[in-house]
Parts: structure tokens; C-alpha cells; sequence
């Protein structure tokens, strides 16, 4: 009885929840404009892709009543409420995603055809991703100031970061029970436009878990929007009050659709960016995304600014499309030069991932699992969701995990380690399509990150734990670089995306060491009250030359997490982008998105991204100010 009155009660307030989304998703759709409108106005802006960042600049830019800002996305506005609930962190729907693999991984033995993520929906990775908000240590930024970009470092974000997101405090019961801790300073104030919060709920063995990681030598940090590294709770990107996804469509666009100055056209593909005889960007030409290249294609134009927010797979398409690329690619596809530029769809970098798995023999109940194994248990949660939106569905992927620094993970020979990265040749390590101001800007960038790796404020490997007997290994900062290149035969299809993982023989060995540090940690003394038993790699794997072995057989490329393809650096160190976020040898065309970043943050993307996007809207306000 009391599993068919939470069943009907869940069932009346999701039909309540579908309703009204709806009719709010149907006043987004009526305020979409045709191509005709587009291609009939001259905008002020065009920001090519309303995704994360497209979305947070168009907001920005729109303040001004008397600027018009059009934005050309290739998704469409997603319309099912269940996008919005806790349970869309780990359900990726393939219609919100492009659809591309990668070409075949020598540093994984060969493998192709692994998924490349990347959204194409209006809001872009906000609206589908894990809804993990946290931000990358301090030293991350740090070091994309010492690359030559001023106005990056940490201290200089953290008001983006701030202008960004707000904190709304965990549930006292919630937080006395399992100490959750944080910092104010950390957020902006309320009315920021997204929220990030805690859930309702927390598995018992996550307490374990956290003390396990204090055991095995594990510093607990107050706040990790301050302080990414080693052990910290972060909170998730959902609203406390009625526990839904918050991000660039609900906080950013949602609440401005209606500004008269502002239009988005869904369903169009950008082709090209259109310049001038002083190679001043002056518009775009777009087309419906599902017809055939050169079929109907229209033009857009804007008088002060082309900004492009279309990723780390199209932002580099792009702009290789439009002839601002690596000469020889450019001229194999038959495109006329405009600006030799090898940085643009060089420097690929991502979080190769690997995975332990541990059977607790003694477990403790409720755990993750009792939602498919314990009726009883799942009939309660659902009761508890269809009621008020609490209990366990309203947890995403976890809110707590440990960002390991080297030291600790190879306390015998991190400084061999450090010793051996330093002196790689790295000409034999990078792409063959590098030029020399790649490879003079990648020895900066592999110097920066041996250093880093030297001290105990860098974490090298993120393990986050939600009372699961798994564990999911990310490499947070890579040696590896790979490409996003044209598809010469066919410069409208998907780019060919090559994330050369594992070709730094340092990558995967680093990630050996975390299945060390595990083992370790599941043999502490807090942890062997679960009764821990290894099921994978496998006990019988000891050394690290067996584990990197596995590990090519087994890791992934990607924690869609891709960026840095159209990298914030100086030309002479393969940049595309100043540190005011302008492509090199052009004007009235800058970059604003997740591409722009020279070294992936030791974190996900997401928040990252918004402090980007909010900075390049004051950048380009500033410089476009007096027009």
C-alpha cells in the first residue's frame, strides 16, 4: 500500500512538474527568431553557439537596452523536465549530444571509436553534464597567468567565479551528521543567477569513506571553491528549494528571454566567419543543420563584434573553416589562408579517466544499491521525492572526493617522477602536425606542471566517493595534447577529433600510482569495517608497468571535459587568443568559451567556464564601450 500511494503521488506531482515546464518551455520556443529575422538585421553581436558560455555572454551584452545581440546555436531548447531533476547527472541522452567518435588511440592500444561528448543543446554542457560544480586549485589559474595571460591568476577570477554562483547552506541535520563544511567569501550574493547546493541526503558510508581518506594521509580542506585540493565536500549545481538543475538556460537565459534586444536562432549550423579586405570580422553564414552543404545558406551581420562560443570541438572547426588555421591543413582542404595560426584545434586536452572497483563484503545499509535491491528502501525515497523532493533521488553524482596530489601518491619517486617529465624530448611526445611555436609553448606549459606536480596544493588524480564500492581515477592534469582537425574531404562533418591519450608514458603511470593509493585507502582502518575485496584491475596486478598495461586496455580518453583548442597564450607560444580573449591577425572577432583555457583546471569544466564567460562579457563591454 504505501509503495502505490508514493507511486500515485509521485506520479500526480511529476504530471504538476511537466505542465508547468512546458508551458515555460513553450514561451522559450515562441521567443526563438526564423533565419529570415536573423539574416534581415544588423546585430551589434553575434555570438556563434548559445551553449554555457554563449548564453552567459548574450545575458551580459543584452544589459545594455540599446545593444542587440543574436545568437545562431545548432541544438534546440531541450523541452523534458526530467532534464532538470538529479537524475539527468548521470543520464546522458545522445539527442542532446553530437554525434563523433575519436580516431584510433596509440596510447590505448589502438582503440577507436570512444565517444567524444559534446553537447548540442541551447545551454550546452550546463545542461547536460553531472552537475559537479567545483573549481580547480588556486595553482591552476596561477599557472595560466604564468603562461603570459595577466588578468588570470586565481585572485583576479575569483570575482567571475563570484559574479557567477551562490551558495545556499546544506540542511542542518545534513551537515552536523557528516560535517560538511564551507566558506562564504567563496560565492557571490542571492541574486546571482546560479545556485549551487547540497542535497537532502548522504549514504552512511560516505562518513566512512571521508575518514578512510583522513587515514590514508588525506588533508581535509574547509572550503573547496577556495582550496581544490586533497579533501573537500563541493556542492552540485541544483536549486535547494525545488531541487532542479541550475544552469545557463535557467539562470542565464530564462529569466532575459524576453529582452526586445536579444534573439536566439535554434537548428543552424554556423559555416563560416565572414571578414572584411582588412580582415575585420563583419558576419557569418549559417544554415538549417540537418540540409546538405551549400543548401540555403544565409548571412548574418554584426557591426562591433563576432564572438565565438561554439566548444573545443567547433570553436577550432570554425575557424579553420573560415581560413584562420594551420596553413597546410587549410590548403589540403582547399580553403584560402587568411591567418596561419597552428594553435587553432591544437592542444587538446581532457581527463583520461581509469576506475578500481571493491566489493564490501560487510556493507552498510542503505547504500547506493538498496535503490534497486531493497524495495522497501526504494519505496521510501520515492515517497520522499514525490512528496517534498528530498532523500536519495535527490543526490546527482556525490558531493564529496579527494584531488590527490603527486607527493602522495608516490611518495618514494615523485621526484623521479617530476625529474623524468622534465627531461623528456618532447618533440617525440606531441603531434607530428605541431609546429615550433607549439612546441615552445607546450615546454612552458610541461614545466609549470612538473612543478606543480612537486607540491601537496596540486592535485594530480580527482577520486570522488559516494558510498560505492567503485572509483573512478581522473588524470587531472595530462601530459598528452592532441588535435581537432577538418575532415579535408568534407570540411561540414564532424572534425577529427584525436585526444592522444596515454602517448606520455608519465600520464598513465601516474594513474597506476591512484590504484596504489586505493588500495591503501580501502586497507585503512576506518574502511575495513566494509569488509573491502578487490574486484578490478585485480590483485594480482602489483606492479606499475601491469597497471599501466591494464590501464591501456581499460581507461578512457574523456570525462567530457574537453577544452583548450583555441588556447590564451602568446602567438610565439602557438596561442589563438590574447589575454583579452581577441584572435590573433584578425579583428572584431573574439573567443569566450572553454577552448580559451591553456591547461585544464584539476577540476570539472563547468565552473570554470562561467567565470570565463563572465570575464570576456566585461572584456568585450570595454573595449566596445565608446562605438
Amino acid at each position: 500500500m504505501l509503495r502505490l500511494a508514493a507511486t500515485f503521488v509521485q506520479l500526480l506531482a511529476l504530471t504538476r512538474v511537466c505542465l508547468a515546464y512546458t508551458d515555460a518551455l513553450s514561451e522559450l520556443h515562441a521567443r526563438t527568431i526564423s533565419p529570415s529575422v536573423a539574416s534581415s538585421t544588423t546585430y551589434d553581436y553575434i555570438i556563434v553557439g548559445g551553449g554555457q558560455a554563449g548564453l552567459v555572454i548574450a545575458n551580459r551584452l543584452t544589459e545594455d537596452a540599446s545593444k542587440t545581440v543574436l545568437v545562431v546555436e545548432h541544438g534546440y531548447l531541450d523541452t523534458n523536465p526530467a532534464q532538470e531533476d538529479p537524475s539527468s547527472a548521470t543520464a546522458y541522452k545522445q539527442h542532446l549530444l553530437y554525434n563523433l567518435t575519436s580516431t584510433p588511440q596509440t596510447g590505448l592500444n589502438g582503440r577507436s571509436g570512444l565517444t567524444v561528448f559534446a553537447a548540442a543543446v541551447v545551454g550546452g554542457g550546463s545542461t547536460i553534464n553531472g552537475m559537479m560544480l567545483d573549481r580547480g586549485a588556486p595553482e591552476d589559474y596561477d599557472n595560466w597567468s604564468k603562461l603570459g595571460n595577466p588578468g588570470w591568476s586565481f585572485k583576479k577570477l575569483l570575482p567571475y567565479f563570484k559574479k557567477a554562483t551562490h551558495l545556499a547552506l546544506p540542511d542542518p541535520a545534513i551537515l552536523k551528521e557528516f560535517n560538511i563544511t564551507w566558506d562564504l567569501s567563496a560565492y557571490g550574493s542571492k541574486d546571482t543567477p546560479i545556485e549551487v547546493s547540497y542535497p537532502s541526503y548522504q549514504y552512511p558510508a560516505v562518513k566512512v569513506q571521508y575518514q578512510g581518506m583522513i587515514e590514508a594521509g588525506v588533508q581535509p580542506q574547509k572550503e573547496g571553491a577556495l582550496n581544490a585540493y586533497a579533501l573537500f565536500w563541493f556542492p552540485g549545481a541544483l536549486t535547494k528549494k525545488e531541487v532542479k538543475r541550475s544552469y545557463a538556460v535557467s539562470g542565464y537565459y530564462r529569466p532575459v528571454a524576453d529582452r526586445k534586444n536579444l534573439h536566439l536562432l535554434t537548428g543552424y549550423r554556423v559555416n563560416e566567419i565572414l571578414f572584411n579586405r582588412f580582415k575585420r570580422a563583419t558576419g557569418i553564414t549559417f544554415q538549417a543543420r540537418d540540409t546538405p552543404a551549400g543548401e540555403n545558406v544565409q548571412t548574418a551581420k554584426a557591426k562591433r563584434e563576432i564572438v565565438l562560443t561554439s566548444g573545443f570541438l567547433h570553436t577550432p572547426q570554425i575557424l579553420q573553416r573560415s581560413g584562420i588555421g594551420p596553413a597546410a591543413l587549410l590548403r589540403e582542404a582547399n580553403i584560402p589562408v587568411l591567418v596561419d595560426l597552428p594553435g587553432v584545434g591544437a592542444n587538446l586536452q581532457d581527463h583520461a579517466v581509469g576506475s578500481t572497483n571493491f566489493q564490501f563484503n560487510t556493507d552498510i545499509i542503505p547504500n547506493p544499491g538498496s535503490l534497486t535491491s531493497n524495495e522497501t528502501f526504494k519505496a521510501w525515497a520515492d515517497e520522499l521525492w514525490a512528496t517534498n523532493r528530498t532523500g536519495p533521488r535527490s543526490i546527482t553524482v556525490g558531493n564529496v572526493g579527494s584531488w590527490l596530489p603527486l607527493p602522495l601518491l608516490a611518495q618514494d619517486d615523485y621526484k623521479s617522477i617530476v625529474a623524468t617529465i622534465k627531461s623528456q624530448n618532447v618533440s617525440e611526445l606531441l603531434p607530428s602536425t605541431y609546429d615550433k611555436t607549439l612546441i615552445a609553448g607546450y615546454k612552458i606549459q610541461r614545466n609549470l606542471i612538473a612543478s606543480s606536480y612537486s607540491r601537496n596544493t596540486f592535485g594530480a588524480i580527482e577520486l570522488p566517493f559516494s558510498g560505492r564500492g567503485s572509483s573512478s581515477l581522473s588524470l587531472e592534469h595530462p601530459l598528452s595534447r592532441g588535435t581537432i582537425r577538418l575532415n579535408t574531404t568534407d570540411i561540414y562533418a564532424e572534425p577529427l577529433v584525436d585526444y592522444n591519450t596515454f602517448v606520455n608514458p608519465i600520464d598513465p603511470l601516474v594513474i597506476a600510482k591512484s590504484v596504489k593509493f586505493v588500495r591503501k585507502w580501502q586497507s585503512t582502518p576506518a574502511m575495513q569495517q566494509l569488509s573491502p575485496v578487490e574486484v578490478a584491475p585485480g590483485a594480482d596486478l602489483q606492479t606499475d608497468e601491469q597497471l599501466v598495461a591494464s590501464l591501456r586496455d581499460s581507461a578512457g580518453p574523456t570525462t567530457a571535459h574537453g577544452c583548450c583548442t583555441a588556447a590564451m597564450s602568446p602567438r610565439l607560444h602557438g596561442g589563438v587568443v590574447d589575454e583579452k580573449l581577441r584572435v590573433y591577425g584578425v579583428s572584431g572577432l573574439s573567443i569566450g568559451d572553454v577552448s580559451t583555457i591553456p591547461l585544464i583546471p584539476g577540476s570539472h569544466t563547468c565552473s570554470t567556464v562561467y567565470a570565463i564567460a563572465e570575464h570576456a562579457a566585461e572584456l568585450i563591454k570595454k573595449r566596445t564601450a565608446g562605438w
